[in-house]
């Protein structure tokens, strides 16, 4: 009995831990050498206007495995709770899941085939103004085993979101703290709209005294990979990016792999929210 319970656990934490909601990765990044469970998906995340009128979208999937697999397409309510964790609902009456058609449901793709998945949205009642989201879960039907005998589920989620006129941006930057114990930018949001919003953007390290301006940190930003940085330029990366909801307002937080260095650090941030600017330096000690 105590063995078959940790069996379970362990089936359960793989299962959790190939669950992804793969709304906020660029595209050209799901084509990575090793994608999870080795299945690529074009676009990440869809966006569509809603209406009265049926429309509709594509996802195309594409398997990278030695062999066959066989997924089921299912589509849910979610939201995001006060951790800023995926949590599924069930549908109401202007929830996106329960106006949505998918084809094929159940579908096997070849090993370095792909697959297109179509879907419709066909509104029973008018959709109110603002956002109407859903996200599309494929998960593996003969799931692989591991070599400790361990079902290995594989779960892969692509974000989707309508949204029907009038749409409102309405959002507020409350602050931006850098937290030194922890290495973590805080971002606060407040979204007060009616369609999600998220800071774009990114942050920078510099030794103390090089920061050579917000005019010219794109070049930095985009440094080639091939090319040596100045030693003064630590580096850079992108900001988590961890959609705030429509009437929420949450922080938003971004660990940085910030070095000891007695003489301390420059870190920027600088990006967008809704079209404004955003830019910040602290001096780190």
């Amino acid at each position: 009995m105590h063995h078959n319970t940790n069996k379970l656990l362990m089936k359960t934490i793989l299962r959790l831990g190939l669950v992804l909601l793969m709304a906020s990765l660029p595209t050209e990044q799901l084509y990575a050498n090793d994608p999870p469970g080795q299945i690529a998906v074009s676009p990440a995340m869809v966006e569509m206007k809603i209406g009265s009128k049926p429309v509709s979208q594509s996802i195309r999937l594409k398997n990278l495995k030695k062999e066959a697999v066989t997924l089921k397409a299912e589509v849910f309510n979610w939201t995001l709770d006060n951790q800023n964790k995926l949590k599924m609902m069930p549908p109401d009456g202007q929830s996106l899941d329960q106006w949505m058609i998918i084809n094929p449901e159940i579908f096997t793709i070849e090993p370095g085939k792909e697959q297109v998945i179509r879907f419709s949205v066909r509104p029973r009642t008018t959709p109110l103004p603002g956002e109407h989201r859903a996200i599309i879960y494929f998960t593996e039907q003969s799931p692989a085993m591991s070599p400790e005998g361990v079902e290995i589920l594989f779960k892969l989620g692509v974000g989707v979101y309508g949204y029907a006129d009038n749409v409102r941006h309405t959002s507020a930057l409350e602050g931006i703290t850098f937290d030194s114990a922890s290495k973590t930018l805080k971002v606060d949001i407040l979204n007060s709209g009616n369609v999600h919003t998220r800071l774009k953007g990114d942050y920078a390290i510099w030794k103390k005294g090089t920061f050579p301006g917000f005019n010219a940190i794109n070049t930095y930003l985009n440094w080639p990979h091939n090319k040596t940085k100045p030693d003064w330029f630590i580096g850079a990366g992108s900001m988590d990016n961890t959609p705030v909801l429509p009437g929420t307002r949450r922080t938003i937080s971004t660990r940085i792999p910030l070095p000891a260095d007695k003489n301390g650090y420059v870190v920027t941030v600088t990006g967008t929210i809704d079209d404004t600017k955003v830019e910040k330096v602290f001096s780190v000690n």
